[in-house]
């Protein structure tokens, strides 16, 4: 009989259990940088015995190894106790925060727990390696250049994440609760670059009609803040990339050129991981055959995605306040994963891609497919056919849980109409509802 569970020692009767075993690991190297999960053992310390086959130890060192991230130090071991078999999985190492199946768990005596944002930042902060200062320190800026209604649909969004539990009341207690306000009240850099009205943040962005480059089809500079640049980025690739069609039972289903998952994996990382305080912008870049994103900051420590899609190393984060908040409205999934999932959309889809991360910053392009099989989703000044579609999906991309009767309300016009510019606005393939009336939200397509 073995001693009793704790919070470095798990204990499961058998392999079935591995997965809820590979999330004690994860819990254990959080709490404590090492922990042992036993198999073939009861919660009592009694042992059952487990059986051991040809594939046993190499089918827990896969599990492990393709949803424990970053990978730590394991060693698995078989153990006979009074003439039953045990296997014992030591995992050590100091690269935390470690995440199983794509979520964070902290140790609390034998029990394994979600752990909150706050956990998580706290040990972002510890690396000092990677924390920046410049996200803390007073942007100058009041509350009142705040974008409201941008900051009250993100908190609708992480609720409906369920990564916050908070109902928005005022904007200063809001920002507090993200750790994004000052002790003057001030807002912080962070909280700036987040939230601001003000376009603290520049996107660039240019299509060319060659390879070459010489001419331009589009060039655009856009201000806004993170979550507008990010927004704003989205819509300008899925507007001007191609797409094939599919029939699927009855329904005809656009399948553009380039997985929309890998792209917003990628623009995300962009804006995640910017060197803000130096001034230097975001860029997307179009061309004949390619697609473009450019990041100033480039990746910390001479660290490459393929490290990160391995799970070699852990994520090293250069904003984490700003990271923090990503994570909490679903836009970062589980931090250092977002190569991993755009190499495997790529790979499924057939999509060649390639990197280059330099003093410069860091570049990830997209090779586009073949014109003769795809075309161009038309351009959103060609799709939106009046002032009113316009300004209906204006309102709808700052506020994705606007009614129609807000809609009618902002706009001065009836909800009849509104309700006609909707239904084409859906037709045409611009718009679309998800969930139900009450409670669903607005998709823009285009």
């Amino acid at each position: 009989m073995l001693s009793r569970e704790s919070e470095t020692v798990e204990f499961k009767k058998t392999t079935a259990q591995l997965k809820e075993g590979v999330i004690s690991l994860c819990a254990m190297l959080n709490k404590h940088g090492e922990g042992t999960v036993y198999f073939g053992v009861k919660d009592d310390g009694s042992i059952a015995g487990q059986d051991v086959g040809k594939k046993t130890t190499s089918d827990i060192s896969h599990e492990i190894r393709t949803n424990l991230k970053p990978l730590p130090d394991i060693s698995i071991d078989i153990h006979s106790i009074n003439g039953k078999t045990i296997i014992a999985v030591q995992a050590k190492g100091t690269d935390t925060p470690y995440s199983a199946y794509g979520r964070y768990y902290t140790r609390v005596d034998d029990a394994d727990t979600y752990m909150d944002s706050h956990q998580l930042l706290r040990f972002f902060e510890s690396k000092d390696t990677t924390y920046s200062t410049w996200e803390e320190q007073s942007s100058g800026c009041g509350i009142d250049t705040v974008n409201e209604d941008l900051l009250i649909q993100y908190i609708r969004t992480a609720n409906d994440a369920g990564r916050m539990h908070y109902i928005f009341n005022n904007t200063s207690e809001a920002l507090n609760k993200l750790n994004l306000i000052t002790n003057d009240g001030q807002l912080n850099n962070a909280g700036h670059f987040l939230f601001g009205n003000d376009g603290p943040v520049l996107l660039k962005e240019v299509m060319y009609s060659t390879d070459d480059r010489r001419d331009f089809a589009d060039l655009k500079q856009y201000h806004g803040n993170i979550l507008e640049c990010i927004q704003e980025g989205m819509r300008y690739i899925e507007s001007n990339i191609r797409y094939s069609a599919r029939i699927d039972g009855l329904q005809r289903v656009e399948q553009p050129e380039i997985p929309i998952r890998a792209i917003r994996e990628i623009i995300v990382n962009s804006f995640a991981h910017c060197r803000y305080q130096k001034g230097d912008s975001n860029a997307i870049t179009i061309t004949r055959s390619r697609v473009t994103v450019y990041n100033p900051g480039g990746l910390l420590h001479g660290t490459e995605p393929r490290d990160f899609a391995s799970g070699r190393v852990g994520s090293k984060i250069r904003n984490p306040l700003i990271a923090a908040v990503l994570f909490k409205n679903g836009m970062i999934d589980a931090f250092g994963t977002g190569f991993d999932r755009t190499f495997k959309a790529c790979a499924e889809n057939g999509v060649e891609y390639s990197y280059r991360n330099d003093e410069f910053g860091f570049t990830f392009t997209f090779a586009r497919k073949s014109t003769e099989t795809s075309r161009t989703i038309p351009d959103r000044s060609e799709r939106l056919r009046n002032g009113t579609d316009r300004r209906i999906m204006e309102l709808i991309s700052k506020d994705q849980y606007i009614t129609t009767t807000e809609l009618a309300e902002r706009l001065g016009v009836s909800r009849p109409t509104i309700a006609r510019h909707i239904k084409s606005l859906t037709e045409r393939g611009v718009l679309e509802r998800v969930g139900s009336r009450k409670s669903g939200y607005w998709k823009a397509k285009y």
